[in-house]
């Protein structure tokens, strides 16, 4: 009994000594800062609000902190109507210099592209027309109301698809392709792409690379490189890489491939019956090259292919552009549209409702020649289209993008 006391006295004992040591302990801490913060020595010790001098230095970004894009935040400076333009491709009579009614136009709608044809080249003119092309680009460049410069495409593919008559004969497709020769191919790409810079044209919309296993019983006939997938794909893609190697801007074409039907989109529209499984072991094996190799831009072709979409031509269709070019393929350039006057598209849509199903399939510049009740209508479905929310501001700033993009890279355009 007295043991469990002692212990019971001697652990009241240590605490009381705890609480005692604890109390001196804080009561001294209390008269230090008093002390110090009512007035010490000015010697011995500085008023206790004083901290020690720091440098102050920038704080560095997150390592993961986005970049400011500056093409961003350009297109959003961009009107509706400015983007809108940029989404065209426009041809337009006259082989010397822009009519006053279509430079009007050019500035109403702003007009960012411009398409030249056969029309717009005299080639029994002095110099095969070089001379009077280049005064056409510059007159069309004087009339562009916009600080934004103009693409502007032609067609120059070689053998009967050659706009301009050159020094040196451009043999066609079919002659690259039986040659298999892919140094000479580029070699010939890079002398038409340097000759079509040289007179204010950026775009060729060439190669063709549709493969078919018989060309002759194709309307395209010599436009196609070869039967074997294998051949045209080296000879396309070294076209390709020619033109854009002297920064021509290169349209492989007609996606997804219009070697399966000898039916003319020219005249009406072509129906291939292939599923997707069969379009990738053949038809679209040098599309899929030449995506690789970094082309930057791909033609639609005005083709029916209901066992891949039943309801819609390839360029209306966002599974063939979105799903497959876009997504499967990862293209990222700019996809185009054949001609809008072609009975191909215009037998099963009107220019004005294809207009607006090309871009949100995907889609980004469609072309158009020189019929401008056509173009007319595209500018204003476009408008209509994107006022009422049925193409999104989201939507219209991606092609918009892609679009200057190409012109940052083959124009020298600086946002």
């Amino acid at each position: 009994m007295r043991v469990e006391c002692r212990k019971k006295l001697l652990c009241s004992f240590i605490k009381l000594n705890d609480i005692r040591r604890f109390l001196f302990c804080a009561s001294l801490a209390l008269s230090i800062i008093w002390t110090g913060c009512a007035g010490p020595d000015p010697v011995e010790a500085p008023p206790c609000t004083a901290t020690p001098a720091v440098t102050a230095r920038p704080t560095a970004a997150p390592a993961d902190s986005p970049v400011p894009d500056p093409l961003a935040a350009y297109i959003r400076g961009m009107s509706t109507e400015e983007k809108i333009g940029q989404l065209v491709m426009f041809g337009t009579t006259g082989n010397r210099s822009v009519s006053d009614v279509f430079a009007a136009f050019m500035q109403e709608y702003h007009i960012g592209n411009i398409f030249l044809c056969t029309a717009n080249i005299s080639k029994k003119s002095p110099e095969g027309g070089f001379p009077l092309c280049a005064g056409l680009t510059a007159s069309l460049n004087a009339a562009n109301g916009s600080e934004i410069p103009l693409l502007i495409s032609i067609d120059e593919e070689g053998g009967s698809v050659s706009r301009l008559k050159w020094p040196q004969k451009v043999v066609s497709a079919a002659d690259l392709g039986r040659a298999d020769d892919a140094e000479a191919a580029r070699a010939q790409f890079v002398r038409v792409g340097e000759g079509l810079r040289s007179v204010g044209i950026s775009v060729n919309l060439a190669p063709c690379l549709d493969v078919t296993k018989n060309p002759r019983a194709s309307w395209l006939r010599y436009r196609v490189i070869s039967s074997d997938a294998g051949v045209a794909t080296r000879i396309g893609v070294a076209c390709i890489a020619g033109l854009q190697s002297v920064n021509c801007l290169a349209v492989a074409k007609h996606f997804p491939g219009h070697g399966a039907t000898s039916v003319d989109s020219h005249q009406r529209t072509p129906t291939v019956s292939k599923t997707l499984e069969e379009l990738r072991e053949y038809e679209l094996l040098p599309f899929a090259a030449a995506v690789d190799a970094g082309v930057d831009g791909i033609m639609m072709a005005n083709i029916f292919y209901p066992n891949i979409d039943s309801a819609d031509i390839a360029p209306m269709s966002e599974k063939i552009i979105g799903q497959l070019l876009r997504g499967e393929m990862g293209f990222e350039g700019i996809v185009m549209s054949d001609d809008f006057r072609m009975p191909g598209l215009l037998s099963k849509y009107s220019a004005d409702q294809a207009a607006v199903r090309f871009i949100l399939a995907g889609g980004d510049m469609i072309l158009c020649g020189a019929r401008m009740q056509l173009q007319r209508q595209i500018m204003e479905a476009l408008h209509e289209a994107v006022a009422e929310g049925t193409i999104t501001q989201e939507r219209l700033d991606e092609s918009v993008a892609r679009i200057l993009r190409a012109k940052m890279k083959y124009l020298g355009f600086e946002p």
